[in-house]
């Protein structure tokens, strides 16, 4: 994954560990920043499933069966990196879940303690 784009997101886990100190419209703020970086990560996805793709189909045509080409290619850099891409989508897509459902929340307890 680009550094770039890893360490922009790096940034916001770590603004909304306080997420305490942040007030609705800063939670949704970050929660768009992040739907933003996640399309570009499930980019990065797809780039790193290409590449391990193309090690797959060499290491298939040099062993010469399937099965063994797999266990040769998920030992494969690629193969790692497409693991950590994965991994990393997936916890922003839950991240930007978790800031849409704190900023519902925090909205609910203003509209209540208005009335």
């Amino acid at each position: 994954m680009s550094t770039t784009i890893k360490q922009l997101v790096d940034v916001k886990i770590a603004k909304l560990r306080s997420v305490d100190t942040l007030s609705p419209q800063e939670i949704a703020q970050e929660s768009i920043e992040l739907s933003s970086l996640w399309a570009s990560i499930n980019k990065e996805f797809v780039d790193r499933k290409m590449a391990y793709n193309i090690k797959l189909k060499e290491l298939l045509i040099e062993y010469e069966t399937a099965p063994k080409a797999k266990i040769y290619a998920e030992s494969t850099d690629e193969f790692r990196e497409v693991l950590e891409v994965e991994a990393y989508s997936k916890s922003v897509q839950e991240l930007i879940r978790t800031t849409k459902k704190a900023t519902a929340l925090a909205e609910q307890e203003m509209r209540e303690s208005v009335h």
